[in-house]
């Protein structure tokens, strides 16, 4: 159970506790291989890139299968290996059953934007972490240096901004 990766005895629902107590405080947890980490919530400028993005997500036209490429930004997200990671842009191709709380499904992909000082966090320690629990995408932009990192199935590549994405389920986003 996730809980017992924080401490003997708390179970998912004081978790859920603990998370809304960091919201009402202003920062955003979650639970990885290192504990719980937490960062402030985002600027105005990191904002305006996530809504850029999620504003250009499509479905792929020549894309087989349908793929609904529903987007939510900043959900807290339950991995099977009992993490808790809260993208910046979590895609699934249809709706996660849970509409509050924590969710239990796993993301087609996500999407992290770089906050100076966060660096490690969305580079290093995350991508392993959404790789390993299933997640098909993992892109990163890094807008201080101007690129953006992407794995999946076929590796890593670091890329140029904006790139446009074709992603493993179908969806085309723009980065």
């Amino acid at each position: 159970m996730v809980a017992q990766t924080l401490r003997p005895g708390m179970d998912e629902a004081q978790l859920a506790e603990l998370f809304v107590l960091g919201e009402q405080l202003g920062l955003k947890f979650e639970l990885t291989d290192s504990g719980i980490t937490w960062e402030t919530y985002p600027g105005v400028e990191h904002q305006r890139l996530i809504y850029g993005i999620q504003t250009s997500l499509d479905s792929h036209k020549s894309a087989s299968g349908q793929c609904g490429c529903h987007h939510v930004a900043d959900v807290d997200i339950v991995f099977p290996d009992g993490t808790v990671k809260r993208p910046d842009i979590s895609i699934w191709c249809e709706w996660p059953k849970e509409l509050e709380g924590f969710v239990h499904e796993i993301p087609e992909a996500v999407i992290e934007v770089v906050s100076p000082g966060y660096e490690g966090k969305d580079l290093v320690q995350g991508p392993p972490i959404y790789l390993r629990n299933g997640v098909k995408d993992v892109i990163v932009l890094h807008r201080q240096a101007g690129e953006v990192h992407h794995w999946n199935s076929s590796g890593h590549k670091v890329l140029a901004t904006a790139t446009v994405f074709d992603l493993e389920c179908g969806c085309r986003v723009t980065v």
